[in-house]
């Protein structure tokens, strides 16, 4: 499962680059940077690993990429062949060690706006542009910005909700209907479509 998984990624990489290349132009020059809405969502990597538990109880441990995918976290990729351009880009990425999950989250600078990637299990990827306030890529789900929200009794903050309640039938088995991520810890707590519910603990 994981050589396939890496050949995925490794592809998806190539052609984001390849795309990249070509829509740069000859002409573009200079360094683009993620805009200040989507910098308050750029998760804390020191944290490397963390605990979930479910409605009965039972506990997966979620665990930082640092080998595979986004093993950089933040950096900034040229765009094109002179040299002239770069982009800034923002990734985690989070395997599970029972559940098999993967989730990966990534910010990106474009030219003019900064767009945001959220993926699970390499089924249901979605592309949300800042600027725009739109899905622009995958199955649309509801999208929501709230200041705090309280799990387990903790309270996180800058949450990005994805709900897919009303497209259920559009999406995998195994993506969540619905995800909640904090701009400082990341994953925090999904739902399933059987309604097991997975919250973060400290």
């Amino acid at each position: 499962m994981r050589p396939i998984r890496l050949t995925i990624k490794l592809l998806y990489i190539i052609l984001a680059g390849a795309l990249l290349c070509s829509c740069g132009g000859d002409d573009l020059e200079g360094t683009y940077y993620l805009s200040d809405e989507a910098r308050e969502y750029m998760i804390d990597t020191t944290v490397t690993s963390f605990r979930m538990v479910d409605n009965h109880g039972l506990t997966d441990e979620f665990y930082l990429d640092g080998y595979i995918w986004y093993t950089l976290h933040h950096y900034f990729s040229e765009w094109g062949t002179e040299g002239d351009a770069f982009g800034e880009t923002f990734g985690v990425a989070y395997m599970s060690s029972v559940n098999d999950y993967s989730f990966m989250f990534v910010l990106r600078a474009n030219v003019g706006y900064t767009e945001l990637d959220v993926e699970w299990n390499q089924r249901d990827r979605l592309t949300y542009n800042f600027k725009s306030g739109k899905v622009t890529y995958g199955v649309v789900p509801g999208i929501m910005f709230y200041d705090t929200m309280s799990v387990k009794g903790i309270t996180y903050s800058n949450i990005i909700e994805i709900d897919y309640s009303g497209r259920v039938t559009e999406i995998d088995d195994n993506t969540p209907v619905k995800t909640y991520i904090s701009g400082e810890k990341g994953l925090i707590k999904f739902i399933r479509k059987d309604n097991i519910v997975f919250e973060r603990i400290e």
